[in-house]
């Protein structure tokens, strides 16, 4: 449900539920939360 790219030192998420017109459910929240955590944590980012 979230895209990661990685560019030049930058993490791009993307929400990817078009046919729910990226709708923030809990598993969504979820998943954007650990995907940013994993961003923090990363000297590459």
């Amino acid at each position: 449900m979230v895209l990661k790219e990685r560019q030049d030192g930058v993490l791009i998420l993307t929400l990817n539920r078009p046919e729910k017109l990226n709708a923030l459910t809990g598993a969504l929240l979820d998943e954007l939360y650990q995907a940013l955590k994993e961003a923090q944590e990363d000297p590459r980012v």
